[in-house]
């Protein structure tokens, strides 16, 4: 029987994570770049992309080791990184606890405060 995810993705909508050497989430690798990919929840969905890192994020599927640019993934997929094996939903796992305590605004936070104006007194 599989495990339901735990990660409640509406509350990381719109935010971006860096994976990588000066990341976000930290990939202690030599291989991976300072920034090497992100994810990013929008619409509810998991969107990796790429940043033009040297040594690539590839997916790993039964047919092997593939390159990827960008797209959608699923939480169970497995990815490479800098010869790193890392699963999308433990990704997310170290992202959200990010996310709580990231005190920065999302651009959905920010339109809400500039509909209701900051009127003084």
């Amino acid at each position: 029987m599989s495990k339901k995810p735990s990660i409640n993705l509406a509350l990381m909508e719109g935010r971006i994570f860096i994976l990588g050497r000066e990341g976000h989430i930290f990939i202690d690798s030599a291989t991976a770049s300072k920034q090497h990919a992100e994810i990013t929840i929008i619409n509810g969905g998991v969107y990796l992309r790429d940043l033009d890192s040297t040594n690539g994020t590839y997916l790993l599927e039964k047919r092997g080791r593939i390159p990827f640019e960008e797209g959608y993934v699923d939480l169970q997929q497995s990815i490479e990184i800098g010869g790193k094996v890392l699963v999308i939903q433990n990704l997310l796992s170290i992202a959200r606890d990010f996310a709580s305590v990231d005190d920065a605004e999302t651009e959905v936070e920010v339109a809400e405060k500039s509909h209701k104006g900051c009127g003084g007194g």
